[in-house]
């Protein structure tokens, strides 16, 4: 059996953060909210982890996952340019309860409400790097 290389891509973050909130749309559209969640959440991850790409010095990108990556973005910012992002993020429920860990969960752990409120923070997250697109 012939083995096929994979290519090692570059990370896209624009592009997994704006394909993550599409889908994760067209889930909620069609009331799936467990997956839903999700997507919202690790495109509002990509969004963030584009934005802390662009600061100057920055190494590389930490492979962390809300809350922590909140945190961390919110150390590192600074300017009055990004005084939106800092708004967003400084909201008292930003991304509230949002885990990774919550692919796992049962379906029983999600509601549409909680599922809104992830896929309006993750929209202006989006919005607030400069992610445009079908949003």
């Amino acid at each position: 059996m012939k083995s096929t290389a994979i290519p090692e891509w570059q990370a896209d973050y624009a592009d997994a953060a704006l394909r993550c909130y599409q889908d994760g749309d067209t889930l909620f559209q069609r009331q799936r909210y467990p997956n839903a969640t999700h997507l919202f959440g690790l495109a509002a991850e990509c969004a963030l982890k584009l934005l802390l790409e662009k600061i100057p010095g920055m190494q590389e990108i930490p492979h962390k996952h809300l809350p922590e990556l909140r945190d961390d973005v919110l150390r590192m910012l600074s300017g009055r340019g990004n005084n939106g992002v800092r708004q967003l993020l400084n909201m008292e429920d930003y991304m509230v309860d949002w885990k990774i860990a919550n692919r796992y969960w049962p379906r029983q752990a999600f509601s549409l409400s909680s599922c809104k409120t992830y896929r309006d923070h993750s929209r202006r997250t989006l919005h607030a790097v400069g992610i445009r697109g079908r949003l």
